[in-house]
């Protein structure tokens, strides 16, 4: 029987204009033998973060984003902890403004009280599972234009990769990127010279809370974007053979596509089967067992308005979606005259409002109508040594 693991994990913040935004999932960040020490970690690690992270900054423009508690009991609590409030009111700004001018005053106990409260926002946690083994995964990386971040530079920014093969050795993975290099600029008439090698191959993920700018890749500098290699959990049920197919499990990639934070908004890149490797197996069954729980994990979010209308991931018409939304919110903005439609903006100022009344069912009855929406994929490569 396989030993278990407990993983240090960072939840899947993504930094925007004005704060933090969080999608489905969590990143591995390191395995620890005892709980114990990986729970202090994700303490000292959260911590941390608390100390220069403005809360109120990170889910959403109102207050339940950040909170369980309704405006009233918020306001309550920070005065009993002797924090300043800006009254019993939903907005989300205006509790950021005012931690941003008291937080250098707070003393930590007042600061810890006031993360009690905000119980939705937090950046680490410990999973428990069976043990694995850290392989190398490479593959092609894609990059693509985001014309939000700047509509007046052409440039290309990282979106993931597509798996092409799961290796054993790091050696391995350098090599077999390396040869997907040369192939591809000898396939476009270039020439592969000193200058153009890359000094290395791994791709690392910038930190999220990171003051500072995400370093670019040497390759990326050089404009070689065809390889890369990153370390990946591979969960074998037995000793794997060279030549073997194994599957590995993606994060699909979402970017933000409207520039107003309020109205935010997440779609697939353009690139097939692109994303960011979460963990190999050696059987699509387990691979998939993974992903289900994964995507049933990612469905307990209160966000589901955010990642498009059930109109575009549903199968319900739309009126039938209109009347089983009706029945737990009046909807005042759409009906017969209009075909139930609107546009996403209209139906995520809806369930601002709806949310804060909808029970754990209801959350869960919208989240059924979205039958055509995925965050994970499974993508089958061969395994090296």
């Amino acid at each position: 029987m396989s030993r278990l693991v407990f993983t240090l994990e960072r939840l899947n913040w993504r930094p925007v204009s004005r704060g933090w935004l969080r999608l489905p999932g969590a990143d591995h960040l390191e395995p620890f033998a005892d709980r114990a020490e990986a729970e202090a970690i994700a303490r000292e690690r959260e911590w941390e973060l608390r100390r220069r992270i403005n809360p109120f900054r990170c889910g959403g423009p109102f207050i339940h984003y950040q909170t369980s508690l309704d405006a009233a009991r918020l306001h309550d609590w920070f005065l009993d902890a002797g924090l300043d409030s800006p009254g019993a009111v939903r907005d989300s700004n205006a509790w950021a403004e005012l931690w941003d001018r008291d937080r250098a005053a707070m003393i930590d106990a007042q600061r810890a009280a006031a993360w009690e409260a905000l119980d939705r926002v937090r950046f680490f946690r410990v999973s428990e599972g069976p043990d694995f083994r850290r392989m190398f995964l490479v593959a092609e990386p894609h990059f693509e234009q985001d014309p939000l971040l700047d509509p007046y530079r052409w440039e290309e920014h990282y979106v993931g990769s597509t798996p092409y093969m799961l290796v054993r050795q790091r050696e391995t993975a350098n090599d077999l990127c390396h040869q997907i290099f040369v192939d591809q600029v000898g396939r476009e008439g270039g020439y592969v010279g000193y200058s153009s090698q890359p000094e290395s191959w791994v791709r690392l993920d910038p930190d999220p809370f990171d003051d500072a700018p995400p370093p670019v890749a040497s390759y990326e500098l050089g404009g070689a974007q065809y390889a890369e290699y990153r370390s990946v959990d591979f969960y074998p049920s037995r000793e794997p053979m060279p030549g073997q197919t194994v599957y590995v499990v993606l994060r699909r990639h979402w970017k933000l596509e409207r520039p107003d934070e309020s109205t935010w908004r997440w779609s697939r890149t353009e690139a097939r089967s692109c994303g960011w490797p979460l963990a190999a197996y050696d059987s699509l069954a387990a691979a998939d067992a993974h992903i289900a729980g994964l995507e049933a994990e990612a469905r307990t979010s209160p966000l589901p308005f955010r990642f498009g209308t059930p109109h575009e991931w549903g199968i319900l018409d739309a009126g039938r979606i209109w009347g089983m939304l009706s029945e737990i919110y009046p909807i005042n903005f759409a009906s017969l005259w209009n075909e139930y439609q609107a546009q996403d903006p209209a139906w995520i100022g809806w369930w601002d409002e709806a949310v804060t009344v909808a029970s754990a069912d209801d959350v869960k009855q919208v989240w059924s109508l979205y039958d055509n929406l995925r965050f994970y994929e499974v993508k089958e490569v061969e395994y090296r040594e």
